[in-house]
C-alpha cells in the first residue's frame, strides 16, 4: 500500500480528522488526493485495473481470513479471539463500488460499548475487562447494496360498503389505476456468513454518506472477504420495498376514499453493487473458553449490538431480592393457606417450563446457525433441515424439562387428594420451589447459550475474492 510521500513512514486513516496521517512525521493527506501522480498516470487504466493487492491472514484455529492493506500485523483473530493470526500471503481482491469511511474512532467505539455494558446489571465481569475491550478491531465488511425500481402502471380494485337493505349489505367495486415511479437505493445486507444477520440488522448504515470506493480509506484497517452470493437477500429486499411502497400508496386519499387498502406492485431489483462498510468487531470468550460472545459497533454511527450473557450469581441475588419484596407484600395483605403455597409453586414451574421450552428451540437453531440466511445459503441448508433442528417434544421432557413436569404432577396430586396433614403441602411446596430454582438456573444457562456462538472450527472460506 501507499507509504508517506514525505518520509516513507506508516500511514493510517484517522476517522476523527477524516484524513490519512503519517505516524512518524505527522503529515496529513486528503485520502481522495493521496498519490495523485500515480492516479493520473493510471487514469486511462481505471476500467481495466479493478483489483487491489492485500495481505490475507488466515487464523490457525478457526480458519477465518482477514485482509490488511498495509504493513499492519494481525495479533489476534476477531472471530475466535485466538492470540495470533499466522502467516499471511499476498492476494488480490475485486474492488467494490462504494465505501463508507470510518467516522467513529476506536476510543469512541470503546466508550459506546462501555456505556451500554454498564447498564447491563447481570452481565458477567469478564465482559467489562479493559484488556478484553481493548481488542476491538476495525474491519471493513462487504455488503451488497441494492437498487430496486418500479416504473409501471398499477391497477387495483377498491371495495367499499354503500348501504344495507333487508338482510343484504351492498358494496361498490372500483377500478383504480395510477402510475408509480419509485426507486430505492441503499438497502444493504452483509455478504459474510460468519457475521450473523442479527448483528448487521441491529446496526444499519446511512448509505447517503457512501462514497466512490477509494483504497486509501482502508489504510490502518482490516477487511473481510465475501463468501455469500449477491442475490441471496433478493426476496427480503423486494419485500421491504413492496411493503413500504404499498403502505405509502394506501395513505393516498383517493385509495382510502374508494376502499383500496392493499394496493399491489411487483418491484424488481435493477442493480446490485458491493460496498465496504465499517464495523468494530470484538470476540469475547466465556470463562470455560468453549463459547464466544460477539460485540459489534457501527463504525459510521456508533450504534452498538452485542451478546449479553447473565452472571447467575448476580441474577439469583437480584431475583431473591425481588422475591423477598413480593413475599412481604403478599404476606402483609394476604394470608396464604398451605394449598395456596402449592399452587404458587406450580405456577412458577409452569412459567419456567414454557420459557425453557421456547429457548431450547431457539438454541438448537442458533447453535447450527440455521437462523442466518447467509450461512444457510453458503452451506446449502434447506428449509426442511432447518425445521429438523428443533428438539422433539419427548426429548425436551426426557433431557431438559423433567424437573418442571415432575413438580407440576406432584403438586396436582397433592391438591387432588387433599391430605389432612399440612406437612404434605409444605413438603411438596419446598420440593417444588427447589425444582423451580433449579429450573431457573437452567433458563439462565440456556439464555447464555442463546446469546453465544460455539468456538469456530477450522474451515475453508470461499467467495469470489478467494
Amino acid at each position: 500500500m501507499i507509504k508517506c510521500p514525505n518520509c516513507g513512514g506508516e500511514l493510517n486513516y484517522s476517522p476523527g480528522d477524516k484524513v490519512v496521517k503519517c505516524e512518524y512525521c505527522s503529515s496529513k493527506f486528503n485520502p481522495k488526493e493521496l498519490n495523485v501522480e500515480a492516479k493520473e498516470a493510471k487514469k486511462t487504466e481505471k476500467q481495466i485495473d479493478s483489483t487491489t493487492k492485500a495481505t490475507a491472514y488466515r487464523c490457525s484455529q478457526c480458519g477465518a481470513e482477514l485482509l490488511t492493506f498495509d504493513e499492519t500485523a494481525i495479533t489476534f483473530c476477531s472471530y475466535c479471539g485466538s492470540q495470533a493470526m499466522l502467516e499471511g500471503k499476498m492476494t488480490e481482491i475485486n474492488n467494490p463500488d462504494y465505501i463508507i469511511p470510518f467516522k467513529i474512532t476506536k476510543e469512541q467505539c470503546i466508550e459506546a460499548y462501555k456505556k451500554k455494558i454498564n447498564k447491563a446489571v447481570f452481565a458477567p465481569r469478564y465482559m467489562k475487562d479493559d484488556i478484553v475491550v481493548e481488542k476491538f478491531r476495525g474491519i471493513y465488511m462487504p455488503y451488497c447494496v441494492y437498487k430496486v425500481s418500479y416504473h409501471q402502471n398499477s391497477k387495483n380494485i377498491g371495495h367499499k360498503y354503500t348501504h344495507s337493505r333487508g338482510n343484504y349489505d351492498y358494496y361498490d367495486d372500483y377500478s383504480l389505476s395510477t402510475n408509480v415511479d419509485t426507486d430505492y437505493q441503499g438497502i444493504s445486507y452483509d455478504l459474510v456468513s460468519k457475521l450473523f444477520d442479527k448483528y448487521t440488522e441491529s446496526i444499519p448504515y446511512d448509505f447517503t454518506q457512501a462514497e466512490e470506493y477509494n483504497k486509501n480509506y482502508l489504510i490502518g484497517y482490516y477487511a473481510d472477504v465475501k463468501d455469500v452470493r449477491n442475490n441471496i437477500y433478493d426476496s427480503l429486499v423486494t419485500k421491504i420495498v413492496k411493503d413500504d411502497t404499498t403502505k405509502r400508496m394506501a395513505k393516498n386519499k383517493e385509495f382510502a376514499k374508494y376502499g383500496c387498502s392493499t394496493p399491489k406492485i411487483n418491484p424488481t431489483i435493477s442493480e446490485r453493487k458491493i460496498g465496504m462498510f465499517p464495523v468494530y468487531f470484538l470476540a469475547i470468550r466465556d470463562k470455560n473458553k468453549n463459547y464466544i460472545h460477539y460485540a459489534v459497533v457501527n463504525g459510521q454511527t456508533g450504534k452498538v449490538a452485542m451478546d449479553l450473557p447473565f452472571d447467575f450469581k448476580k441474577y439469583i441475588l437480584g431475583s431473591l431480592i425481588i422475591a423477598a419484596i413480593i413475599f412481604m407484600i403478599i404476606n402483609h395483605g394476604l394470608i396464604l393457606l398451605p394449598i395456596g403455597i402449592v399452587i404458587f409453586s406450580i405456577i412458577f414451574l409452569i412459567i419456567s417450563y414454557f420459557i425453557s421450552s421456547s429457548q431450547l428451540d431457539k438454541i438448537s437453531l442458533v447453535e447450527k446457525h440455521y437462523d442466518d440466511m447467509g450461512y444457510n445459503a453458503v452451506n446449502n441448508i434447506s428449509k426442511a433441515e432447518q425445521k429438523k433442528a428443533k428438539i422433539p417434544f419427548k426429548e425436551k421432557i426426557k433431557k431438559y424439562l423433567y424437573k418442571q413436569v415432575f413438580g407440576i404432577i406432584m403438586g396436582i396430586i397433592v391438591i387432588c387428594f387433599k391430605p389432612v396433614n399440612d406437612a404434605y403441602y409444605y413438603g411438596v411446596a419446598i420440593v417444588n420451589f427447589i425444582l423451580a430454582i433449579w429450573s431457573f438456573y437452567d433458563i439462565v444457562v440456556e439464555r447464555n447459550l442463546l446469546v453465544s456462538s460455539k468456538l469456530p472450527q477450522l474451515e475453508e472460506r470461499g467467495g469470489d475474492d478467494k
